[in-house]
């Protein structure tokens, strides 16, 4: 997310503390990322010690996504207000808190309670974090390596939470992973808070009931995917409750000016579709993490460090795709990357399909290696949203993007998780549930094509150096 912010006025900087600054910055974005995998790994875990059914698993995870993708763009707004460095050190503490409270959680309801808080925390911190990026290297050429930096080690930190949740989980109990979080967040607030400077507050409205009326979409929404398998009576009240509430939220946007989203961002057709592609490219990512380890785990019987290692080739080549997709981006424009990331998500996912009809763990591996390359079409969606959305909104086209994308993953989670637990019991259970990525995939490309239809989108170039 890209936030435009003063340039920084502190006569002596050094290059060095700048850099150290990133690192630590980069490091908290990690942690949120961190954070979205690891504790998939552990749901085995925590389904054995606290009981539960797959909608509690379920709402472990959207407890966290929801928070973050409804406040993201609020969050931005009260950065600007208060100071950014301010609000990235309260996000982190709060952050630390609610893993202190999931840590000590003596039932669902507690764990679920602390992952809402630990995603506020997130959204509170993720666009501080960048915006004290692009603060610390004003100069385009330093601010973009310095983003790709900061983006690069948060991949690092989504590929390290499989792995490093299955060590922890073989030596110590679940709550290990949010223990985990005290450490790490003290020393990177101790970090930014010494090397990174204050921006100066600025006045900006805030849209407070917009982002409640977000959230409440959002859990509404994703409430009703979650609980079909109490009814169908719930699932048709939470979509009329949805509507009402939608309509409510658009024809607000339309009459409050200073409204947190301005309709006219979506005025350009190729920025609609960017924002579609991103929403399909976390349902499809996100849902398929959730729902192949609660198969391993709950199926098959595998470990939480065997399931990992299951899953770990998809978070390893997301790690190492995103950072080629831009070289492939310069040479090619953004088309190519994400015409062959969501190509790679439709074969993969149909090999995952093939691995649980023949009980294949190896072959679920490869497909997960494979899938893992929808990784290409990262850096090329959030150029096209940047370079198709009016040039006013540039930094807050974004954070509709990041919000966009967390939305994407939890309606994933919840979609694909409502299938799993209707269909219990078979690895077989993962040709539905990869037919819906498959066919979300497919939808990517189509929302790709129309992204990219225009000459000047089609023939955009990322500046690499």
């Amino acid at each position: 997310m890209q936030t435009a912010v003063p340039v920084l006025q502190k006569p002596f900087f050094s290059s060095r503390q700048r850099w150290m600054a990133l690192v630590a910055l980069s490091l908290a974005f990690a942690l949120i990322q961190l954070d979205a995998s690891i504790v998939t790994i552990a749901l085995g875990s925590i389904r054995s010690d606290l009981g539960g059914d797959v909608s509690a698993m379920q709402w472990v995870i959207d407890g966290y996504t929801v928070p973050l993708a409804a406040f993201m763009l609020t969050a931005g707004s009260l950065g600007d207000r208060i100071g950014h460095r301010k609000l990235c050190l309260s996000g982190l503490l709060l952050f630390a808190l609610a893993s202190v409270l999931c840590a000590l959680a003596p039932e669902f309801g507690w764990l679920i309670a602390g992952r809402v808080f630990q995603g506020i925390g997130a959204a509170v911190l993720l666009p501080s974090s960048v915006a004290l990026v692009s603060q610390l290297f004003p100069a385009p050429a330093a601010r973009a390596r310095a983003l790709g930096v900061w983006g690069g080690v948060a991949s690092v930190g989504f590929a390290a939470g499989p792995l490093l949740g299955g060590l922890l989980l073989s030596n110590f109990s679940w709550q290990a992973i949010f223990w985990l979080n005290l450490p790490v967040t003290l020393l990177i607030g101790l970090a930014i808070r010494l090397l990174a400077a204050e921006s100066p507050p600025q006045s900006r409205r805030l849209d407070l009931a917009g982002a409640l009326l977000g959230v409440l979409t959002l859990a509404t929404l994703t409430a009703g995917i979650i609980e079909t398998g109490h009814g169908e009576p719930l699932l048709y009240l939470c979509l009329l409750l949805v509507a009402v509430v939608l309509g409510f939220f658009f024809f607000r946007l339309e009459r409050r000016p200073g409204a947190m989203l301005p309709l006219n961002i979506f005025s350009a057709p190729s920025f609609s579709w960017a924002i579609g592609v991103g929403f399909l490219f976390n349902c499809c990512l996100y849902g398929t993490l959730l729902s192949v380890t609660l198969v391993l785990q709950s199926v098959l019987g595998l470990t939480g460090m065997a399931s990992g290692l299951a899953v770990f080739p998809l978070a390893v080549v997301v790690c190492f795709g995103a950072p080629a997709s831009g070289f492939l981006a310069a040479r090619f424009g953004p088309r190519v990357p994400m015409m062959l990331g969501f190509g790679s998500g439709v074969v993969g996912s149909l090999t995952v399909l093939f691995a649980g009809l023949g009980n294949s763990i190896p072959l679920l591996m490869v497909g997960m290696g494979i899938l893992g390359l929808c990784s290409f079409a990262m850096p090329a969606m959030t150029s096209v949203a940047l370079y198709s959305a009016p040039e006013e909104h540039r930094g807050l086209a974004s954070g509709v993007l990041n919000t966009s994308r967390q939305m994407g993953g939890a309606i994933g989670i919840a979609v694909l998780g409502a299938v799993l637990g209707s269909h219990p019991g078979s690895t077989a259970v993962l040709a539905p549930l990869m037919a819906i990525v498959a066919g979300c995939f497919i939808l990517g490309l189509v929302c790709t094509f129309f992204a990219t239809v225009s000459r000047e989108t089609a023939q955009h170039r990322v500046t690499v150096r």
